[in-house]
């Protein structure tokens, strides 16, 4: 069953179903005529047997058979009903025998309340013994009444409940069968729309549709929804494909000019060793940084850790770092100590130094950076502001993309790489966050990062 289709599955389950309900309701129907039946055979006979007992007890002392052929309205009941009658004395000697209908079993004088079946000569039938007296006559009456009818009744409504079962599986196939088509053929379409999906590697819009609003109709939102988000993904690994080989290729290219300069006559040349040697680890520390930062970008988009902060102690750890590095570099931090956000010390720590980094090498100026973090009604506000070079209005809604320059010589002379202010965007929304960026060219650029409240001031 593992590999039937779900039409299949569907046919089979619904016949078998619906043959299993009509079988069971059928063995009670049956089991209810049969014991409904048995009974009115029973009531039969127990009235014949005491209309016997009152003929021939208001017919005596004598009776002669005259009397009881006279009596055609007991005699026709007898016939009818195919039932045996016999008058036996005390001692179980047959007296007198009112048609041969059906037959007796050994006398006995154990008398039962109740009919007892039983079969003689293969003929079922139900028989029972009832005292009686008449002027000086003492004996007993008994009558056979004969099942054959009712059995050969009972086989015909068992037979034909198999039948109609027969007919009921066959038609409830059917029906499932074509219901199945109907309802799936929704179905079908999706997945050969899917598969046209994955043979052109989801570059085609979805042209499958369906107006109800149904299970297959939400199927399809989400699917339309997974394709677009598919398609989203495709379309940034391939251009992170794209600009990724391209910002390799060129420090690639002068290692490997420089390289192969020194392989050919430059190993005996000092000077032209220490400037190759000097260009090329410039260009292997540039590639190291690009990597650095993919692989930064790729464990922010993990699972978050559930931890807290000191804004404080993160920026003046960074803030030591910047200034050893570059006396001239100014950073001024204004927060209270208890500033605490809900996010690892790591991260918060990448987001400062990417946006620090930043603020120095865009500037032309002595570098002057200023942070505060104050303390909204749900929420923690970062302000970081510098007197760098500013970014033209045109390119703000695209400084957070993947690999974008605002301007790729001053980009290039600057050893940046387009994935800095991408690695923040995407840390601050990991840790539900937000980031906005305002900047006017030759001023300077302000950063406004915002968090969810972690109790910052107590």
């Amino acid at each position: 069953m593992k590999n039937w289709t779900l039409q299949k599955k569907w046919t089979y389950s619904s016949a078998i179903s619906i043959f299993l309900s009509f079988l069971i309701m059928s063995i009670i129907l049956y089991f209810s005529i049969y014991n409904w039946m048995l009974i009115s055979e029973k009531k039969t006979a127990q009235n014949t047997l005491n209309e016997l007992v009152l003929f021939f007890e208001s017919k005596g002392p004598i009776i002669t058979i005259q009397d009881i052929k006279r009596n055609t309205t007991l005699l026709n009941q007898i016939v009818n009903q195919e039932q045996s009658v016999r008058l036996m004395n005390t001692d179980g000697i047959e007296v007198l025998r009112i048609n041969d209908a059906s037959n007796f079993p050994p006398f006995s004088k154990e008398f039962s309340t109740d009919f007892k079946r039983s079969i003689i000569d293969n003929q079922l039938s139900f028989h029972k013994v009832a005292e009686i007296q008449f002027g000086t006559f003492i004996g007993y009456v008994e009558i056979s009444h004969s099942l054959d009818n009712f059995s050969r009744l009972m086989k015909y409504i068992l037979s034909a409940m198999f039948i109609f079962a027969v007919i009921s599986l066959v038609l409830s196939a059917l029906i499932g069968y074509t219901l199945s088509s109907v309802l799936l053929k929704p179905l079908k379409e999706l997945r050969n729309e899917m598969q046209h999906a994955k043979q052109s590697k989801f570059s085609k819009e979805v042209s499958f549709q369906y107006s109800k609003e149904d299970e297959i109709g939400e199927l399809l939102v989400i699917y339309k929804q997974l394709m677009n988000e598919v398609s989203e993904t495709i379309k940034r690994q391939d251009d992170f494909i794209y600009n990724i080989s391209h910002e390799l290729r060129t420090p690639v290219q002068v290692v490997e000019g420089h390289l192969s300069l020194l392989n050919r006559w430059g190993k005996n040349e000092k000077e032209v060793l220490a400037d190759s040697l000097e260009i090329s680890l410039n260009e292997i520390q540039k590639m190291k940084k690009l990597i650095e930062e993919m692989l930064k970008l790729a464990r922010s988009e993990n699972a978050k850790n559930e931890v807290a902060t000191n804004i404080v102690d993160v920026l003046t750890t960074i803030k030591k770092e910047f200034v050893s590095l570059n006396p001239i570099v100014s950073i001024d931090i204004s927060a209270v100590e208890t500033a605490v956000v809900a996010v690892p010390h790591t991260a918060l720590e990448q987001i400062f130094r990417n946006l620090i980094e930043n603020a120095i090498k865009y500037n032309d100026k002595t570098p002057y950076i200023q942070i505060t973090a104050t303390k909204k009604q749900q929420s923690i506000a970062i302000t970081l502001e510098d007197n760098g070079i500013g970014i033209p209005p045109e390119h703000l809604p695209k400084v957070f993309d993947r690999f974008y320059t605002v301007e790729t010589s001053r980009t290039k002379s600057r050893g940046g790489s387009g994935l800095g202010l991408s690695i923040v965007r995407m840390l601050v929304a990991e840790y539900e966050g937000i980031v906005e960026i305002d900047s006017i060219e030759g001023k300077g650029t302000i950063f406004q990062l915002e968090f969810p409240f972690v109790s910052i001031f107590q």
